[in-house]
């Protein structure tokens, strides 16, 4: 099956138009084929190869060119000579600000401006996801802050701390950790959403191979792996800066190498997304989803659209809801759920067919042939 090829230089490109295709992508060391527990070690594998090829082919200039300002952004704060001389330590807020002189200012000054571009350009590329990728960019920040308390009593943390010493970093940390979880949802579920409405079909192995297409698992990772950076990196920070006149240097290149590798892989994680749900998307989750619709007054009854046996003309509780998705009765004997074709429900965990019997005729055809001609669009 070939594959249509697209320029570089094409802006509003087609998400589903790819130069080569997540199936054909083999993991680079193979450990199930030695040891077959290790599937998913492979999977992760041929994902994040996916996602770096992808990625090394269709970034241009100016993605780097982000990625470059947002990396000087972080060091030319993480190696300021005001950090490394310790500052003075009886003038904080505003009054620390002003007592800044010289290269330190200097240097201050650029960071921020770096920083504030790359935030914007961030806002910029990344329209379906920028509400998103801000909120990432500010619970990087939380997680230093949370460092920041757990050092405030004992500047050798995690040796020698208390519980009561612990309550308001922890708390900041799971703060941080349920939003980065609900991110995660959030795109899993519009992910499923997108393929239950842009990918259906009436054979289930088909839709199958398109949920595998759409596999976050290799992005799920680099999320994950993106967090512990962020934490290592704050927790090394703030271990550096504890200690005032301090030689504690091997903490300082922890939390530069650490903060290095944590940008490539947050703008990863925001450009993907994208680029596998296409641009008209809104990443969300289920829950917003029916929040909004009932906050925009939107019954479900009205949801419910006509359908009829092909055969006899009778009507069938067969509809698609407002994403388009094709919801069936389950087929289950004394279950009442309605679900959508090719899953399992959420009651009974029986598989809904492609294909319905008419409980009037007892005709058995395609789920889409009880659609009217407007609704099968």
């Amino acid at each position: 099956m070939s594959v249509e090829v697209v320029p570089l230089g094409r802006e509003e490109e087609d998400h589903a138009v790819l130069p080569f295709r997540l199936r054909d992508i083999r993991p680079v060391i193979a450990f199930s084929e030695k040891y077959p527990f290790a599937k998913p070690l492979d999977v992760i594998q041929s994902e994040l190869k996916f996602q770096s090829k992808l990625a090394a082919r269709e970034w241009n200039s100016e993605y780097w060119v982000t990625l470059a300002i947002g990396l000087a952004g972080f060091l030319l704060g993480a190696v300021s000579t005001e950090l490394l001389s310790g500052g003075d330590a009886q003038k904080v807020a505003w009054d620390g600000l002003a007592a800044v002189r010289g290269v330190a200012f200097f240097q201050m000054l650029l960071s921020l401006i770096c920083w504030s571009i790359f935030t914007m350009q961030i806002w910029r590329l990344f329209p379906v996801i920028r509400i998103h990728a801000i909120s990432l960019l500010v619970l990087w920040n939380l997680t230093m802050v949370s460092q920041l308390f757990f050092h405030l009593n004992q500047i050798d943390f995690p040796s020698g701390a208390t519980l009561g010493d612990m309550m308001l970093g922890t708390l900041i940390l799971l703060i941080v950790l349920f939003f980065i979880y609900n991110f995660g949802k959030a795109v899993i579920e519009t992910r499923n959403l997108h393929v239950e409405e842009y990918h259906v079909h009436e054979d289930v192995r088909l839709m199958e191979m398109e949920m595998a297409e759409h596999s976050l698992r290799g992005w799920g990772f680099v999320l994950g792996t993106w967090f512990i950076l962020i934490l290592i990196s704050s927790w090394a920070g703030a271990h550096f800066v504890s200690e005032r006149g301090g030689d504690r240097i091997g903490s300082l290149s922890v939390h530069i190498v650490a903060g290095v590798l944590s940008m490539p892989l947050y703008m990863g994680i925001i450009w993907y997304p994208q680029r596998m749900l296409g641009t008209g998307t809104q990443v969300t989750t289920k829950a917003a989803i029916n929040a909004e619709r009932e906050i925009g007054g939107v019954l479900a009854a009205e949801l419910h659209q006509e359908s009829q046996c092909p055969e006899c003309e009778k009507p069938m509780n067969i509809y698609r809801d407002a994403n388009g998705v094709v919801m069936v009765p389950c087929p289950s004997a004394g279950c009442s759920n309605s679900n959508a074709v090719g899953t399992e429900c959420a009651s009974c965990s029986t598989l809904s067919p492609s294909r319905h019997d008419c409980p009037h005729c007892g005709i058995n055809a395609p789920v889409l042939d009880f659609l009217s001609d407007m609704e099968a669009w």
